[in-house]
């Protein structure tokens, strides 16, 4: 700005310095001189202000005389960038001279070039996209200008010329700012308006941006939000996925328009720094990446997480399901996944499990977060790793903030007198099951058990030992007190009927002075008297009656009839219960019998379960074996196989939906086992729908290129040729550096009869195929022909490739072993004459003799054996000769 007087006023003005963009000038004194007169135009006026602002109008560049260029500096150099007088608005044509990263620059003939920044290329991008590989050099585009941008230039030294810059012109190629008149005061980006920019912008607000550079030093992406603004991302908030953030700088391509997150300015407050996963702040819930900063024992983990916080994970945060060495595979410097459950104490605690880190997705829980003690359950089996081992019992972590003891007579059957046995057994660390006893939650503690009665595990100390079980002495000692109780029963009955007869014979004295009355005095009513009152009624019986015939009394009053009646009455009830005491022995001996039958059943059962050959025969013996052995693909694969016998496909789909979710993701191989069978089971009782769903999934979750190639087989196997040609077609565009695809489809093809195409497949792989490959390929090309195909042609690549590789020993012995099989002996025989002349070394000369030895001994005479020997004595004289000379 330079400050003018306005001639007849006394009023002050301000008058820019630049009448145009590219109106470029060493120093201020170079354009307006004071005293120099001026025609100047108002452009705005505000009362409120001291002055007004002026514009000049019509003025030319006029260059000072008194200062003497050098030598190095032209006419021609001094008015770089001041040759035309573009504003902002016009709307300009011209040509794509080069194409960068993030910016075109076009030449607007004259000598002019503008700049187009990628986001000024379309009014909408797509994500992943890169907008200016849309453009070709040489390309005509017609443009906007919508500013100028000053740039040093590096024509001159900076020493002789400091202040040398260059405005270029910035332009747009928005079809929305085209159209239309387009009007907009442009002024060069200072950095108070920079930094309102940058402050415009709020946390968690989402904009595209595009990829400038990896920075290596401070392991950083940089990218260009504008044309002015820039951002910076840090390594953990480039991607989610562990294994890309291991090479960032093959992460995403310059130029890729990206979907970023607001976090906030830099410390510098001249950059935005932004996020590509979608965090920008560590609240509870957030899945971020972390890199492994030290790693503690029987403790956890402390990670270094995005914005410069520290993370926690303890061992029982780190999997779903608990194992015995957590930590072992988490080294430092180790990029995890983690996600954020709270902070405390300026602590932010991490987990690490998979249901945490994907909480849309079912994952099996085998061990659920205990956070307080309201968790737990009496009965509940738990797991968790031992603290210590002391005298008061031994003690198990169930989580960060829960701990339980286990008395030493709930930790094995056997008694223990030394607790150092113990601490070898049972160390610290650890994984152990327990069963929940006792919860006291008012001393917020926990008695558990760890026998293999509760929990179902075998126990620590093994069956060797020499220890007694605690059980069988508890059974001795309970047998002993039974004994002594049943010896003193049998005293106090003993005494009692040691008693109880001497009582009744002081009565008996009555009974005989009384006159036929019988008296009775019991002080006890027990089940022994009664035998003895049948003996005194036998005894009355026994008393002298005069013999009348049968039925006839002296006494023929009521009373005496009653009496006999109730006699004949309970002889009729004794026997009657005799009879039933006897149906009553009977039925518990029918009762015993039963029982024993069924304990022989189940020990029959459960021998047939246990034993190892027997092969299972209903669904619930196959889900004891799944229970038994949950990784196994074998018995997942006869599961579904029993499926399908009794044609239920759908439960043979289900049984194969469990095995993928059971299954521990470490065994690749195993789940590899289940997919495959799952796209057999598709491929014959599915339709194309179905089959390709689960073939995205196994693609998703598995190697794809063996995806592929399972399902080629799967299709060759079942005669679709047409199906099996197209997903070869689809695997070379996109496998076409792996020799085994091309390989495939050239078994295939010559399976099919197909040779030309074979041949025409072969000239495709050596040009996508890198050169170290070659041989093999043409080698592998070659057997494919002997097998399938003219074994002539097969002959003639072998000779092509040992003419350029003759001392390559592994083609010659594979050409052998093809010719053996598939030629003639005399054509074996000139191989074998053409290799035993080759310049080779000793050791490989030997194998070779060797082997024509063998050959002869099997399909040779005595003479053709004779002549070979006598072929390897004078090839060993010759090199002894050598030596010798």
């Amino acid at each position: 700005m330079v400050i003018v007087a306005v001639s007849g006023t006394g009023h002050l003005a301000a008058v820019p310095v630049a009448s145009h963009l590219n109106d470029t000038f060493h120093f201020e004194s170079e354009k307006l001189s004071v005293g120099q007169s001026l025609f100047v135009t108002l452009k705005t006026a505000s009362t409120d202000d001291y002055g007004v602002l002026l514009a000049a109008k019509g003025f030319k560049k006029v260059r000072p005389t008194n200062r003497e260029h050098k030598q190095s500096e032209s006419s021609e150099d001094l008015l770089i960038g001041v040759k035309h007088t573009l504003c902002v608005g016009d709307l300009v044509t011209g040509t794509v001279k080069s194409i960068k990263a993030t910016r075109i620059s076009v030449s607007l003939g004259d000598g002019i070039v503008g700049s187009v920044h990628t986001s000024e290329i379309f009014d909408q991008v797509s994500l992943n996209a890169v907008p200016t590989s849309t453009f070709k050099v040489g390309q005509k585009v017609t443009a906007r200008v919508i500013g100028g941008r000053e740039i040093k230039t590096n024509r001159y030294l900076p020493i002789t010329h400091p202040h040398f810059v260059i405005s270029v012109p910035e332009l747009t190629l928005k079809p929305s700012k085209l159209q239309g008149n387009y009007t907009s005061d442009w002024t060069l980006q200072s950095s108070g308006n920079l930094s309102e920019q940058i402050h415009s912008y709020q946390a968690g607000q989402t904009l595209p941006c595009f990829v400038f550079k990896y920075n290596t030093v401070k392991k950083c992406l940089e990218v260009d939000i504008n044309g002015d603004l820039k951002g910076r991302v840090e390594l953990l908030l480039m991607s989610l996925n562990e294994q890309g953030v291991q090479n960032p700088e093959k992460l995403y391509k310059q130029g890729q328009v990206l979907a970023a997150t607001v976090i906030g300015p830099d410390l510098t407050d001249t950059k935005l720094t932004i996020s590509l996963t979608g965090v920008y702040s560590l609240s509870p819930g957030a899945v971020v990446l972390g890199i492994v900063k030290k790693v503690t024992s029987n403790v956890g983990l402390v990670l270094t997480l995005p914005f410069g916080q520290t993370g926690v994970a303890s061992i029982f945060d780190l999997n779903d399901s608990y194992r015995p060495y957590p930590l072992k595979k988490l080294a430092v410097d180790r990029i995890v996944r983690c996600c954020v459950i709270s902070e405390k104490d300026n602590i932010i605690h991490v987990s690490l499990r998979p249901s945490r880190l994907n909480p849309g997705r079912e994952c099996k829980v085998k061990d659920a977060e205990i956070a307080s003690i309201e968790d737990l359950k009496e009965g509940q089996l738990v797991r968790g790793y031992v603290t210590s081992v002391t005298d008061a019992g031994v003690f198990v972590s169930l989580s960060e903030s829960v701990k339980g003891r286990v008395l030493y007579q709930h930790v094995t059957e056997y008694f223990v007198k030394d607790f150092d046995m113990l601490k070898k057994i049972i160390p610290v660390g650890k994984l152990v099951t327990a069963k929940v006893l006792r919860i006291n939650r008012k001393q917020n503690k926990v008695r558990l058990s760890l026998l293999p009665g509760d929990t179902g595990k075998p126990d620590f100390l093994p069956s060797t030992t020499n220890l007694p079980l605690r059980h069988k002495v508890e059974i001795e000692e309970m047998e002993e007190r039974l004994k002594e109780k049943a010896v003193r029963k049998r005293e106090n009955s003993e005494n009692e009927q040691e008693g109880t007869p001497k009582k009744k014979k002081k009565f008996r004295s009555l009974d005989e002075e009384d006159s036929g009355i019988d008296i009775y005095c019991r002080e006890q009513e027990n089940s022994e008297e009664k035998p003895k009152k049948s003996q005194v009624k036998k005894k009355k019986a026994e008393v002298p009656r005069l013999q009348v015939p049968c039925g006839f009394t002296w006494d023929v009053s009521l009373s005496t009839l009653g009496v006999t009646l109730q006699g004949q009455e309970k002889d009729s009830t004794s026997d009657s219960s005799d009879e039933e005491e006897t149906k009553l022995k009977t039925t518990k001996k029918e009762k015993e019998a039963k029982k024993r039958q069924l304990e022989k059943e189940l020990c029959k059962a459960e021998t047939a379960l246990m034993d190892p050959t027997r092969q299972p025969q209903t669904a619930d013996d196959f889900d004891r074996l799944v229970l038994g052995s949950p990784n196994s693909s074998i018995i997942w694969l006869q599961y579904m196989a029993f499926h399908l016998h009794a044609t239920e496909i759908e439960k043979a789909r289900g049984v194969a939906e469990r095995a993928l979710k059971t299954i521990s993701f470490r065994e690749e191989q195993e789940k590899m086992n289940v997919w495959v069978a799952l796209l057999n089971l598709e491929n014959m009782y599915g339709t194309e729908e179905t089959l390709t769903k689960v073939f995205e999934r196994a693609v998703q979750y598995n190697d794809p290129l063996k995806v592929h190639q399972k399902l080629a087989d799967i299709y060759t196997k079942c005669d679709k040729h047409k199906q099996a040609d197209e997903l070869y077609n689809t695997m070379l565009k996109r496998f076409r550096q792996s020799k085994d695809v091309w390989l495939g489809y050239a078994t295939f093809l010559m399976k099919q009869g197909q040779a030309e195409a074979t041949h025409r497949l072969l000239q495709r792989a050596l040009k996508c195929l890198p050169d170290k490959e070659h041989v093999d390929t043409i080698v592998k090309f070659a057997q494919l022909e002997f097998r399938f195909g003219d074994s002539e042609r097969a002959k003639s690549m072998f000779e092509s490739t040992l003419d350029n590789y003759p001392k390559r020993t592994d083609l010659w012995s594979i050409y052998i072993d093809m010719v053996i099989k598939h030629g003639t002996q005399k054509e074996v025989r000139d191989i074998f004459e053409r290799v035993i002349h080759l310049n080779l070394s000793p050791k490989r000369m030997k194998f070779f003799f060797k082997r024509y030895l063998d050959y002869e001994k099997q399909h040779g005479s005595k003479e053709s054996i004779r002549v070979v020997k006598e072929k390897a004595l004078e090839y060993v004289e010759g090199k002894c000769s050598l030596v010798e000379s």
